[in-house]
């Protein structure tokens, strides 16, 4: 029969049935156990209990390869073992296992939403089709059937993920409870080799998040264009993100990231308010020691910094050398991002009250060259009169030239919006695709497809909008992570969160 619980120690339990798809029964209704001696040195009995290496020893191991280990006696050990144990398992049951459950519930939730929105997509799909002529029918089956695939894909992978967290609860369970009942009759040796299996599986099912697996797939119609078949039928848009690594170095809420590789970003964080170069264990590489309120690097590797309390902005090297002051005069520079074209967007308030507007207030958007010299100010609609923005916040230029711009109403509530170049509006987005919070948009950035990310602070969510302003999905709902500000280039999204946190995802356009 084959052993559960790891190949140094046989473990023998009739009831507990592998079955040919390795899903496992749950009755437990016998333990045989046999001695275990040294396989290293001609079958010694295991006396002691390695801390540092976590397994076993004889008298021959304790002398030569674990002689200057953290280690006991198997009974001095299996005192403190038979003691907290039990707690151990109580634990697990109280607080583990409930909220791993609760992460296959998630996953039930992640197929049901990818359902709802195949049918939402097939809904739209068919509405549509009875406006075009019958040639292209065959055209929509393929739109259809690409969704069908896409959508099965990500089920698959979301009911991959629950059978492989499934499995572990239910072996947890059948585990905790069985030590719980049985941890005074149960020979030492075994104790031990039950509950590093224990833990060892309790690590790998604690590493399963439903909250970290994201695949969406949305169908958006075309418009009606007899030259091209296929913008009259739509697109398909469909992003997947998942994510990497984790970096837990600071407390206090990133303010700002541009990354420089998969592996390493500089970050700004509020604690610091000092750009520091990371690498994806957290390490601190390299620092720059001025201060700033954000900052961007240059496809030249340059430094550009905001300063309200200087109220410049500030060129440096690569070597920290100033290149370049940009006074902003009476204005504070708030934020920054550069342009497609290596311009630069700084948006720039006055002093004083922030959301209290006065006929003398200024809450403008600069485009900018490197060296100063300002290129367009947005402030006014086309009739010179109303205002674009309350308090605006982050920038991002869209590959088709608009400016995203978050503008800010009050602390706890605000907008997205969208200019042409020429400064007329394109659209506004009030967070209606995904609001159950106020909307408190954060950051902005913009994918090669166009596509408009938004983090979104009340919500708890990053929201995906067509280069119209049409929500298309939520690449992310956090249980309790408020995400604050991304860098997004290529495959790789940076996201900071408010309680410093750093989350690192593959993202696939």
């Amino acid at each position: 029969m084959k052993s559960i619980f790891g190949n140094q120690y046989r473990i023998l339990i009739p009831a507990l049935v592998y079955l040919q798809s390795n899903k496992m029964a749950t009755c437990l209704e016998e333990f045989q156990f046999a001695l275990r001696t040294c396989e290293n040195h001609d079958q010694k009995e295991l006396i002691g209990y390695c801390k540092t290496c976590q397994e076993k020893i004889c008298s021959s191991c304790i002398k030569e390869e674990h002689a200057t280990h953290n280690w006991e006696t198997i009974t001095d050990i299996l005192r403190d073992k038979k003691r907290t144990l039990p707690k151990e398992c109580k634990e697990i049951q109280t607080n583990h296992l409930p909220c791993l459950r609760k992460e296959l519930s998630q996953f039930d939730m992640k197929i049901e939403e990818e359902n709802i929105r195949l049918e939402r997509n097939e809904a739209t799909l068919n509405g549509s089709r009875q406006s075009y002529i019958s040639k292209i029918n065959r055209l929509f089956d393929d739109k259809i059937n690409e969704c069908r695939q896409k959508s099965e894909t990500a089920k698959q992978i979301y009911k991959d993920k629950r059978e492989g967290l499934k499995q572990k609860v239910e072996f947890l369970d059948l585990m905790t409870t069985s030590l719980d009942k049985e941890i005074n009759t149960l020979p030492d040796h075994d104790i031990l080799d039950m509950e590093k299996e224990m833990r060892e599986e309790l690590e790998k099912a604690l590493s399963y998040s439903a909250e970290m697996y994201t695949s969406t797939t949305v169908f958006v119609p075309g418009l009606m264009d007899v030259q091209v078949l296929e913008n009259i039928i739509g697109e398909i848009h469909s992003v997947s993100v998942e994510e990497k690594y984790t970096i837990e170095r600071y407390s206090e809420p990133i303010l700002s990231i541009n990354h420089i590789s998969d592996a390493k970003a500089w970050i700004l964080n509020k604690s610091v308010r000092r750009p520091k170069l990371l690498d994806n264990n957290g390490k601190e590489v390299k620092c720059i020691e001025n201060k700033c309120s954000d900052f961007i690097i240059s496809r030249s590797g340059e430094f550009v910094l905001t300063s309200i309390a200087n109220r410049n902005v500030s060129v440096f090297s690569e070597d920290e050398n100033e290149i370049r002051r940009i006074d902003t005069e009476s204005l504070l520079p708030i934020n920054i991002s550069k342009t497609e074209n290596e311009d630069i967007l700084v948006t720039l308030v006055e002093s004083g009250d922030a959301y209290n507007l006065v006929p003398t207030s200024r809450r403008i958007v600069q485009r900018m060259t490197l060296t100063g010299k300002v290129l367009h100010t947005y402030e006014f609609k086309d009739d010179g009169k109303t205002r674009l923005f309350i308090w605006p916040r982050r920038t991002s230029e869209n590959k088709n030239t608009n400016i995203c711009v978050v503008n800010k109403f009050s602390e706890d509530s605000g907008e997205l919006v969208a200019l042409h170049r020429d400064g007329r509006v394109k659209f506004t987005y009030k967070g209606d695709g995904l609001k159950f919070s106020a909307f408190l948009p954060v950051d902005v950035k913009c994918d090669s497809k166009c596509h408009v990310l938004v983090t979104e602070l009340n919500n708890r969510s990053i929201h995906m909008l067509s280069s119209e302003g049409m929500f298309l999905s939520a690449l992310f709902q956090f249980d309790k992570l408020h995400p604050m500000v991304m860098s997004l280039h290529d495959d790789n999204l940076w996201c900071g969160f408010r309680d410093g946190k750093v989350k690192v995802f593959k993202y696939i356009n």
